[in-house]
């Protein structure tokens, strides 16, 4: 059986998880808005070219995301597990990788949730439940 998760909610990590989310979201929107120029000032393409274009970075984009979600589970992967099962404008490629999150990440335990949340939600102490 698999040993359960526990989470590194100290400052450092939290810290290193949201530049490195900062930094991921960046590079993502730096990949979109360089297609969407080089769309429009390159040569003309048709319309399955256009698409191609944008399947292959949304693929690429998915892929960087999904190691990084599998990198720092927590809520991160709630968000992911979310997004793999709704529709709208989430772009396929997206929703594929993301199905993996459904059943491939470790379990957490109440007491593990309970710990995270009580250390990450102050308002919460000197409550029964923490």
């Amino acid at each position: 059986m698999e040993s359960e998760w526990r989470a590194d909610t100290g400052p450092a990590s939290l810290f290193r998880r949201a530049v490195a989310t900062l930094l991921l979201a960046r590079r993502i929107h730096k990949s979109v808005k360089g297609l969407e120029k080089s769309l429009e000032e390159g040569p003309e393409l048709d319309e399955d070219d256009r698409a191609e274009r944008w399947e292959q970075l949304h693929r690429r984009n998915a892929q960087a995301t999904y190691r990084h979600i599998v990198k720092y589970k927590g809520f991160l992967a709630k968000v992911g597990q979310a997004v793999s099962a709704s529709g709208g404008g989430i772009p396929e490629p997206y929703r594929e990788e993301f199905r993996a999150l459904q059943d491939h990440l470790p379990v957490s335990g109440f007491q593990e949730v309970q710990r995270v949340f009580c250390r990450s939600a102050s308002w919460w102490r000197g409550m029964k439940f923490c």
